[in-house]
Order: structure tokens, then C-alpha cells, then sequence
């Protein structure tokens, strides 16, 4: 009998980009990086400058995605790190890291939060937080705190706060720059959630004992009032020998 010609098909982790949409969310598609094909990229990939280019990406069960965040939404970041450094510069409770501080949570799920903040009592030696032997914190950070952007939908963040719940991640913050609020979850809980808003006080409960701020701190702006004009109004011309 002639063989076969029937083709097996190898099993992959996502099948389709439907796949692909719904384990990160069902982001915009410019997010999604195309090489490696979503499922297959590996942590060296994350790391490599000429797969990436100049997107800061989160590698997500071998999906490469970018993270995406305006000057506004990476302003408020820097924000929230000053007010954490001002406070650890009189507590020196743990470290503070910002948007380029890379977190693997396990093999291939390496999550960006927009803020981080570890303990130094979180491991047995806190040189590994200081001086990490390669690209990646290797353990969770306790604080994470994300800047919502208008390119993450609500499923996105679901995900990523389930990830941070079950990595052990104690304290969430989900800062939201349009509505100025702030949403907090204890342990990543969402049946936890608080949301603050700018008259209301933001702490950092047992991760960081003794900060608070206001959260209108976070949002409010800096820029000086522009000068007063005279509008339309013509000045008069000086007279000949004046």
C-alpha cells in the first residue's frame, strides 16, 4: 500500500492569534511582536536588541509584547519613584526600581512594572536585590505598581494582577492618570480593591511601614502658570523723537 501522505501537525502553545489574544488580553496588535513567532520567544530574545529594537518589552509564556507608555504615564512613574526614594532615604527598607527593571516571575513570564519595590528582609541575602547575577530580579518584588496607558485593556491588567497574586507580590497599585485615581490590591486581591482619589491618602501598609502621601501628590501638576497676555490689543506707536 503506498505510504501515507497525511501531514502531522506539530503541537504548539497557541494555535491561532486568538490563542495569542486571549493569554495577554486581547491587546492592540502593534503590541505583539511577530518574531519570534508568539510561543516560542525565549528570554535571550527579550534581552536581544535587534529583535526588540528600541520597544521595552515583557516576555509572556513565549509571547513577546510591548510595553507601551506615553511621556505622561512615564512622568507619573518617575513621580511615584521620587516620593518612594524620599521616604527610604530616612527608612532604608529595600529597593526601588522603575520601568527597565526586568522581573522573572518564572521561566517565560518576565513582567516590567512601571515601579517596583523590594524588601531587603524578602531574601536571606539582600545582595542579591543590589546586585542580581544576571538581567532579571529573580524574585517577586513586593510592591508593583502599573501606569495604566490607554493601549491596556481591562483584560490585560486582570492577567497581570492574577500573575502578581499568585507570585506572592503583596501590595498592587494600579495608577489610573484620567480618572486620577489610585486602585489598590492587598496581595493582588481584586475582591480587595480600594480606589483612592486625589483627596484621600495612599499608604504603604505592612510593605512599606510609615509612607503616606496624598494621592493628588501623585497627579498634580508642576508646570508655572504661562504669563498674562495683552490679547489683540495694539500698542501705540512712539512719536518721532520720543
Amino acid at each position: 500500500m503506498p505510504a501515507s501522505t497525511a501531514r502531522t501537525t506539530p503541537k504548539t502553545k497557541f494555535p491561532t492569534i486568538a490563542d495569542v489574544q486571549k493569554r495577554i488580553g486581547h491587546i492592540p496588535e502593534s503590541r505583539i511582536l511577530s518574531f519570534p513567532a508568539p510561543g516560542t520567544a525565549t528570554v535571550q530574545d527579550l534581552l536581544d536588541g535587534s529583535i526588540t529594537g528600541d520597544r521595552g518589552c515583557e516576555l509572556v509564556d513565549g509571547i513577546l509584547v510591548e510595553k507601551t507608555m506615553g511621556f505622561r504615564d512615564d512622568a507619573i512613574g518617575a513621580r511615584i519613584i521620587y516620593l518612594l526614594l524620599a521616604f527610604l532615604e530616612t527608612h532604608n527598607l529595600g529597593l526601588v526600581a522603575g520601568a527597565q527593571g526586568l522581573i522573572r516571575f518564572k521561566l517565560d513570564l518576565v513582567r516590567v512594572p512601571d515601579v517596583s519595590f523590594i524588601r531587603w528582609d524578602s531574601v536571606d541575602d539582600p545582595n542579591e536585590i543590589e546586585n542580581p547575577a544576571g538581567a532579571f530580579l529573580e524574585v517577586p518584588p513586593d510592591l508593583a505598581v502599573e501606569v495604566l496607558s490607554p493601549s491596556n485593556t481591562q483584560r490585560e491588567m486582570e492577567i497581570k494582577l492574577a500573575e502578581y497574586a499568585k507570585a506572592g507580590v503583596k501590595l498592587v497599585w494600579f495608577v489610573d492618570p484620567e480618572r486620577k485615581e489610585v486602585d489598590v490590591y492587598p496581595k493582588g486581591n481584586p475582591k480587595r480593591k480600594k480606589t483612592l482619589g486625589v483627596n484621600d491618602e495612599l499608604d504603604g501598609g505592612t510593605v512599606l511601614p510609615g509612607f503616606a502621601v496624598k494621592v493628588s501628590r501623585i497627579f498634580e501638576s508642576r508646570a508655572p502658570k504661562a504669563p498674562k497676555t495683552s490679547g489683540n490689543k495694539t500698542q501705540p506707536k512712539p512719536k518721532k523723537g520720543q
